[in-house]
């Protein structure tokens, strides 16, 4: 039976051959990103919410997404892998330097489908070096709870690399000092081409794309 919480004329109109559904994380994710252009990422976020109470993924929900893509939907995974870049594709990682300790915001779905912004202090094992490339493969079996690499992260060759760049504090007021987290993907410099990245520094207000994510209930065919 469907919760009354679900809206049930979205769920009777959603075009599954736009979506994947991910059991790990219970939700729909969108097989296409979306140019947003140049706005805010919590305006993004909030137009999202606003449009059939969808959600940009999580780093955590963004790394599933791709763990099941590569085993179910090799289409959508390389298109992520090896696709050209054309702006950094937004996750729903805000972070903040508080008190001399990282703190990463973010947003889920509450057991009855409403959108609630939550927090907590960046894992301590996190990596916070920038790396040219860091191991996928690791990065999608052994992150750390907010989807990052370890400290411990081993080097990865070719398209099984990630470029990295850890969250960046750049002074100013308590008000403005964050930055976000999203995923470049391969983009060429100088003839070379380079592998997806994972950049925990972008600027909040970057031209960039941002992909829809769903909770309801998995649909039988």
């Amino acid at each position: 039976m469907v919760s009354s919480d679900y809206n049930s004329k979205q769920i009777v109109e959603l075009d599954r051959s736009k979506w994947d559904y991910v059991p790990s994380i219970g939700l729909w994710v969108a097989k296409e990103k979306i140019l947003f252009g140049r706005v805010s990422f919590y305006n993004a976020q909030k137009k999202l919410y606003y449009s059939n109470n969808q959600k940009i993924p999580t780093i955590p929900e963004f790394r599933e997404f791709l763990k099941y893509t590569k085993e179910n939907d090799k289409e959508v995974y390389n298109k992520i892998i090896y696709g050209r870049s054309s702006g950094p594709e937004f996750l729903d990682a805000k972070f903040k330097k508080e008190e001399g300790k990282w703190i990463v915001y973010f947003h889920n779905f509450d057991e009855k489908g409403k959108i609630v912004e939550k927090f907590e202090e960046l894992d301590e094992n996190t990596l916070m070096d920038e790396r040219e490339q860091i191991s996928l493969d690791n990065l999608l079996e052994y992150p750390t709870k907010q989807g990052l690499p370890t400290n411990r992260v081993p080097r990865g060759v070719g398209s099984s690399s990630v470029y990295y760049t850890p969250p960046q504090d750049f002074g100013g007021s308590s008000a403005l000092n964050y930055c976000l987290g999203g995923i470049n993907y391969p983009w060429v410099n100088n003839g070379n081409s380079k592998a997806l990245s994972l950049d925990c520094s972008l600027h909040r207000n970057s031209l960039g794309f941002v992909r829809a994510t769903l909770r309801l209930p998995q649909l039988k065919e």
